[in-house]
């Protein structure tokens, strides 16, 4: 019994779905615009919102389409050994809502980055600030990529790749200039509603697709070498300790490099991101920021559980000679959704992937330009720590709501150039993986360093993270350049940047600056015991 296609690509069904669904999120936008009085409404909501939004706007965010695209093509490339990617939320979990969540409460600040002037210097807190920035600007260039590279498929070309990159770009732009984070926080929780129950119908479409349903799947995957929680590591068993650390590191998937790596990664997003720290500072109080991300934490492990099943059911469908040979991995599961969901499921999953751009887009784009008006307009031009001014008159609050609207709209027209090219990347589970974390790690370990160590000082912390982006960034271009000593696997990125700089910057303070003689007052424990 073969495999058969519903039917040739996506009905106009399908796309009026689509653009229904496009539309009324675009709705809120306008909705809310003129709710917003200052940049504490833009930025934070005014601290108001509850743990539901809070909660699913988190996992919207991290996910994005590009997670939606990437998880399954990575599962399909190898397995369900990529189901340990879950155990880096109850490692963070703990880190985050014990740690780091009632640390920036406590500090009432826009962003996460004024905490490091405080701690260290202005220089430190820009050059955090930029690496979030640039962090990004490589990101949202993959949001807006992937959801066009779909529409491009579903449609079997129809749609030029390009245009619809354009397109979607100014649509989320558009969004987030209106409503500010009301807007986006609130598209997020209809974002996830929708990706969830999608991908739960596609998971048993996959089932239904392949003859013999599960038990078949896990034969073919079995035969494949893909159904083993292990990695195969050719000469592992025979190599001596040192050996094995260097094929480990040289491996790009294995159970070490994502239970370690993923951990740091999703620490460094939960903890240093603005995006994610944003969403915490927007609710009413310290309780209502945890409950929104223990719903995080549960709705992301459901994530990673049901985007590896589809993957490894998709693999499972590949072997039966039904997709064209032309596809790459990252194109199967679009295929799949054109070719094989129901009229009306298939035109819903592709509003999902495109919902969840627009909010992940919405999402960067708001943090990246709080990260510029309040890191640097309000620090260098106002020469104040924040935009926290509630004794500003009405016309300067209005001023900096209009200079915010500007900025978003300007930001996010050159995320839409930059996301023209990422095709050019290849592989996008590895630009992912690699281009986009490598930012995670110096910052991870700056934070680290000024919340945890007395020791550390701003010129060494500056020059460490440096260092740490630096080598991170290496390690992801190392092909491109022939270093072969730093081609290591494609998930090491972040986790070398961290350890560096962690490292680096505690050696570094004890030859270079002055410990700052406020020191104790800005660690954790300081904070903490502040009143």
């Amino acid at each position: 019994m073969e495999v058969e296609m519903v039917r040739h690509g996506l009905s106009t069904t399908d796309m009026v779905i689509a653009v229904c669904y496009i539309t009324s999120i675009l709705s809120i936008g306008i909705y809310l615009f003129k709710k917003q009085k200052s940049t504490k409404d833009f930025f934070l909501g005014g601290r108001t919102m509850g743990w539901l939004p809070i909660g699913l706007s988190l996992m919207a965010t991290l996910t994005s389409a590009v997670g939606y695209m990437a998880y399954p093509a990575g599962a399909i490339k190898y397995g369900i050994i990529m189901l340990w990617m879950a155990m880096a939320i109850p490692i963070s979990f703990p880190v985050v809502v014990y740690v780091f969540m009632p640390f920036y409460h406590k500090l009432k600040v826009y962003t996460a980055y004024e905490y490091l002037e405080r701690r260290f210097s202005v220089s430190v807190r820009a050059l955090a600030s930029a690496i979030f920035i640039l962090w990004r600007i490589t990101w949202m260039a993959a949001v807006i990529y992937v959801p066009s590279m779909v529409l491009n498929v579903v449609t079997n070309g129809k749609i030029p790749l390009i245009p619809s990159v354009i397109a979607l770009g100014l649509i989320a732009t558009t969004n987030s200039s209106l409503g500010g984070i009301r807007a986006t926080m609130w598209g997020d929780v209809v974002h996830a509603f929708i990706m969830f129950t999608s991908m739960i119908v596609a998971f048993f479409v996959i089932i239904f697709a392949v003859p013999g349903g599960i038990p078949q799947i896990w034969h073919t995957l079995a035969g494949a070498g893909k159904a083993s929680m292990v990695a195969h590591i050719p000469g592992f068993s025979s190599a001596n300790i040192f050996g094995k650390m260097k094929l480990y590191l040289f491996t790009d998937i294995t159970i070490v490099s994502l239970i370690i790596t993923y951990s740091i990664q999703k620490m460094g997003n939960y903890c240093v991101d603005q995006a994610m720290v944003q969403r915490y500072l927007t609710g009413k109080s310290l309780k209502v920021s945890r409950q929104g991300f223990l719903t995080n934490a549960f709705a992301y492990l459901f994530y990673i559980i049901i985007v590896t099943f589809i993957g490894v059911g998709l693999f499972a469908v590949s072997k039966h000679n039904i997709f064209p040979s032309t596809l790459k991995v990252d194109q199967i599961f679009p295929y799949f959704i054109a070719n094989f969901m129901p009229i009306g499921i298939a035109g819903l999953m592709v509003a999902a992937i495109y919902g969840a751009s627009m909010s992940s887009l919405d999402s960067g784009v708001n943090s990246s330009v709080t990260a510029i008006l309040n890191d640097f307009y309000s620090r260098f031009k106002l020469r104040k720590y924040n935009l926290e001014d509630e004794t500003a008159p009405a016309k300067e609050k209005a001023q900096r709501v209009r200079i915010a609207r500007y900025s978003t709209i300007a930001l996010g027209v050159t995320i839409t150039f930059f996301a023209c090219f990422v095709g050019k990347m290849g592989d996008i589970f590895v630009y992912s993986q690699k281009l986009i974390n490598m930012f995670t790690g110096p910052l991870f370990g700056v934070f680290t360093l000024g919340m945890f160590s007395k020791r550390a000082t701003g010129p060494a912390v500056l020059i460490a993270g440096f260092i740490g982006f630096t080598l991170g960034s290496l390690t992801v271009f190392a092909k491109f350049i022939n270093i072969k000593p730093l081609m290591v696997g494609v998930l090491w990125p972040a986790t070398i940047a961290f350890t560096t700089t962690v490292i680096l910057g505690y050696l570094l303070s004890f030859f270079i600056g002055k410990r700052n003689p406020e020191v104790h007052q800005w660690t954790w424990y300081g904070v903490m015991k502040s009143n």
